[in-house]
């Protein structure tokens, strides 16, 4: 008993200057000692979460897939394989694009003329302040194609008042497709220009003074738009006059393996069947015609078929990262196993074909099972001869796409394996958390109870120590 009172009392006394007393010291020891208890419990939560985590990815890259997947089962899918390119020798001069219905080969275009606005402009008039417009009124109605404008010129307008204002009430016409300038072709001198917003004959600007004298006034009567050539009466710049008088230079003329073709635009894509041709620049009489190759549009089908199969080799690359956990949930393993196998199953093909292999248009299944586009030659090839033997392998109801889609059905929805997990893992975290807490708070209290035991029991020690002190005390007094 002495020596447990002189221990404690050495403790008592090493640690009587210090912020530490025994008794916490005491009580940490005891939480050390019970440390195991709670890190058992926080590497289970660790785990857990990161179980959970694992399930959340899953989800992500899942629905990656499945995005890639509704690509290949849409009903306009097969058509995408169709799809066509078409190079032009000479893009300054003309460039061209290519649908599913262009034909393969090559044809030779030249540009002899490109398609215009036309463009009419009123004779030129004098813009002093003296020179005043020869009509004035309220409502002065005129007729440019067909639609009725309507202007208001004050008395004592100047000319380039009047101009101005003929120009704002043809603008404010509603569905007229004719826009109105006024330029000063000089600094002394100014003129209205009409130009039509649309290329080509069928949009030429039509015009009626309609009585009002307003289009007579800008000199438009030297000029009749009803004719194929619209010429002026009287010569000269000063004059109105249309900038093109005949309206055939209106429409665009090329000329195509020899045949001599116009249109009113300069988008043509009714000449060969699947191209659309943009003209940009006419070309010189003895320049060289331009060369158009249509070909299939192999770029296009790989970034076509690139994204699912990318989304598949993520899938892949992810499950063989999370080795650990594929192994602990045979779901999952057999998840890994499936998809795997989709790669090199066959496909029925379509009547006559024998094509049936993902390998068969040059897709290469690499040693940890993932899939790339390494033949190029032959996906070309594949193409060319027969495009729906290509979509059938990814189209089909037994195709690359719906064997993937069914493979992971069973991980999806609200009652899917994925959702499940998850709401498992959830639950038991939550548990496992609780858990925790509770051991924490239950080792807390008990350090507090030991502290408070010691604290006890060296009270009992101190009070000892005083009457063993006084006894030795009285005894040493008395005489004998």
């Amino acid at each position: 008993m002495a020596d447990l009172l002189s221990q404690i009392q050495s403790l008592t006394e090493n640690n009587s200057n210090k912020s530490t007393t025994a008794a916490d010291q005491l009580a940490e020891a005891y939480k050390r000692s019970q440390q195991n208890r709670i890190d058992v419990l926080t590497n289970k939560q660790k785990a857990l979460e990161q179980k959970q985590q694992f399930f959340i990815q899953l989800k992500s890259k899942i629905d990656s897939l499945i995005n890639n997947i509704d690509v290949f089962t849409a009903s306009n899918a097969p058509s995408k394989f169709k799809i066509k390119s078409v190079t032009s020798s000479k893009n300054d001069v003309l460039t061209a694009t290519a649908d599913k219905d262009a034909i393969l080969g090559i044809n030779s275009v030249k540009v002899n003329r490109l398609a215009s606005n036309d463009v009419l402009i009123t004779k030129r008039l004098n813009l002093g302040d003296t020179e005043l417009f020869s009509v004035t009124g309220e409502d002065l109605t005129f007729k440019i194609n067909n639609k009725e404008i309507k202007v208001s010129i004050a008395e004592g307008s100047t000319n380039e008042q009047a101009m101005k204002a003929i120009v704002k009430a043809i603008n404010a016409t509603e569905d007229l497709k004719v826009t109105a300038s006024y330029v000063k072709d000089t600094s002394s001198t100014g003129r209205i220009t009409l130009t039509a917003k649309e290329t080509g004959q069928s949009n030429k600007i039509m015009f009626d003074d309609n009585g009002s004298n307003v289009l007579n006034a800008l000199g438009l009567d030297n000029v009749n738009p009803n004719t194929e050539n619209r010429t002026q009466n009287i010569t000269g710049n000063q004059y109105a006059y249309y900038k093109l008088s005949n309206i055939e230079q209106l429409n665009s003329e090329i000329e195509i393996n020899g045949l001599n073709i116009s249109r009113e635009s300069n988008s043509i894509n009714d000449v060969l069947p699947g191209l659309t041709l943009n003209l940009l620049k006419a070309q010189e009489t003895n320049e060289q015609a331009v060369t158009l190759t249509a070909d299939v549009n192999t770029n296009g089908v790989e970034n076509l078929i690139n994204p699912i199969l990318n989304s598949y080799n993520d899938l892949i690359k992810f499950l063989r990262s999370n080795n650990n956990i594929v192994k602990s949930e045979s779901s999952v393993g057999s998840l890994l196993f499936n998809i795997r196998s989709l790669s090199s199953q066959s496909i029925t093909p379509l009547s006559g074909s024998d094509m049936k292999y993902l390998t068969d248009i040059g897709i290469k299944i690499n040693n940890d099972g993932t899939l790339s586009i390494n033949d190029k030659t032959k996906l070309t090839q594949a193409l060319k001869n027969n495009p729906e033997e290509v979509a059938n392998l990814f189209t089909a109801n037994d195709g690359f796409a719906k064997k993937l889609e069914k493979s992971i059905e069973m991980l999806l929805g609200d009652k899917g394996l994925i959702q499940s997990k998850k709401k498992s893992l959830g639950d038991q975290i939550e548990q496992t958390i609780k858990r925790n807490k509770e051991v924490t708070a239950s080792i807390d209290r008990q350090a507090e109870n030991l502290k408070k035991e010691y604290t006890s029991m060296l009270k009992v020690y101190l009070e000892a120590q005083s009457q063993y002190s006084n006894l030795l005390s009285n005894f040493s007094s008395i005489n004998y």
